[in-house]
């Protein structure tokens, strides 16, 4: 192997590892919960209690070639729930891991005989470790399959931590000193690029080190919590419910909470229709109050970024209905699709909001469509550019951004920026550092969604 030759006369700074702190062994007297294992704690971000509710219909929004799958599905809205909820609010939803990645980490743990034998998470004797605490969301009673499933992130990407500990039970010598080498200081350049480059997870590296066998202790000392996924609503004021859209991963890769979604959708003979929810607290707060009526907002939402919108607008309707006298500001929308016939999400609605007018102006790019005008949303930013700066510039205007955060919304942040130094003939960082302002004082909210 290179890399082995490349650090053969290599010394490695390896960090001192922490001692060990978690037993993980069979009892035969515990009660493991039935519910979710982290339905009674604590949640990262959480507003209100994790609550049980059920799937009540669902509807398709987009399928087709050369398109995601897009999923509407209303969900019942628990009683404790109803008033806390305001339009861009979002919920988080307790997931699992794959079945089939389960199996295979029980399959390397030789586990898979005890997978649903009850185990006992406590402290270990002696205590080693300064001030040990047991994670919070693991329960004291587990079993092994649950406990992969329901707690502990197994797609993460190993930190050197990890991957020391990993060698240190592993018995091929060659994958033991890659492990080392990967957790080493000396090794940090092929950590970037083996590791974070390609996107390795903890899965991956496993599946790379076959003679690896770490115990169930140890990956409850090292995998962190796996985390409840957020979801916009996509809905306000429905009568006991609410409504959130998803769309499916295409590219080869499977989201694990989409795809538990999808199953409850298509399969309710073989999975249950139930879910845990949670009100989740937006940081930075996203979401469209009374207080924001009289303002004028503009909505930026490529794709599902648009579901959050539908709240606001739906908000706004109901808010004008109820009180004819109302002055709203203005509202404008720029979202995007592939192919307007196949996935313009919530065109009817939208083009109702319209009719309604409680949406003042609507432009949909369009990004294979031939004969479209537009194929980005930064196409519609840039043509519209002297009405767009001139109204975010007044002081009652609100900027929202929603939508994939990793690369999408950097460049329609980019654009925006552009677009500002462009009108306002100002040097491009003094636009960048005008848009920083408003993001401090809360008129421009930005929401990055995460693929599941």
């Amino acid at each position: 192997m290179n890399v082995l030759e490349q650090f053969k006369a290599t010394p490695l700074t390896l960090s001192k590892l922490p001692a060990s702190f978690v037993e993980a062994n069979l009892s035969e007297s515990g009660q493991v919960p039935s519910e979710h294992l982290q339905s009674t704690t604590r949640q990262p971000f959480g507003s209100s209690n994790v609550y049980k509710t059920s799937i009540l219909h669902y509807r398709v929004l987009a399928e087709g070639d050369d398109v995601k799958t897009v999923y509407e599905v209303a969900i019942k809205l628990p009683p404790n729930m109803e008033e806390e909820c305001f339009p861009g609010d979002a919920i988080g939803i307790l997931t699992y891991n794959l079945a089939s990645e389960v199996d295979y980490v029980l399959d390397r743990l030789h586990l898979l005989e005890s997978a649903d034998q009850t185990y006992e998470v406590k402290l270990a004797k002696p205590v080693k470790k300064k001030n040990p605490e047991l994670p919070h969301y693991v329960p004291r009673y587990v079993t092994p399959r649950r406990l992969l499933s329901e707690c502990l992130d197994m797609r993460i990407t190993p930190r050197k931590g990890l991957l020391q500990a990993m060698a240190s039970h592993t018995v091929d010598e060659c994958e033991k000193r890659l492990l080392e080498i990967l957790a080493s200081k000396e090794g940090s350049n092929l950590y970037n690029e083996l590791i974070l480059k390609n996107e390795m997870n903890f899965l991956h590296v496993l599946k790379y080190v076959a003679s690896c066998r770490p115990p169930l202790a140890m990956l409850i000392e090292h995998l962190p919590r796996l985390e409840a996924r957020p979801y916009s609503i996509a809905s306000y004021g429905r009568e006991n419910h609410i409504r959130i859209g998803f769309a499916m991963l295409n590219d080869g890769h499977v989201g694990i909470t989409t795809h538990m979604l999808e199953s409850k959708l298509l399969h309710p003979n073989k999975w249950d229709k139930y879910l845990y929810i949670y009100l989740r607290q937006m940081k930075p707060v996203f979401n469209y109050r009374e207080d924001d009526l009289e303002r004028n907002i503009i909505m930026i939402g490529p794709g599902t970024g648009v579901t959050p919108y539908i709240g606001f607008l739906e908000y706004r309707k109901q808010m004008k209905s109820s009180n004819r006298k109302i002055k709203m500001g203005s509202a404008w929308l720029l979202t995007s699709c592939r192919y307007q016939d196949r996935n313009y999400l919530y065109e009817s609605e939208l083009k109702g909001f319209m009719q309604a007018n409680v949406l003042d102006r609507l432009h949909v790019a369009s990004s294979r469509d031939e004969d479209s005008q537009y194929k980005y949303v930064q196409d519609i930013i840039e043509d519209r550019k002297e009405e767009l700066v001139e109204l975010l510039l007044e002081d009652t205007t609100k900027l929202y951004l929603c939508g994939e955060g990793r690369t999408m919304l950097p460049r329609i942040q980019d654009t925006i920026v552009t677009c500002m130094s462009k009108v306002k003939s100002m040097p491009k960082a003094e636009a960048a550092d005008l848009l920083a302002e408003y993001k401090k004082t809360g008129k421009y909210l930005y929401y990055s969604m995460i693929r599941y």
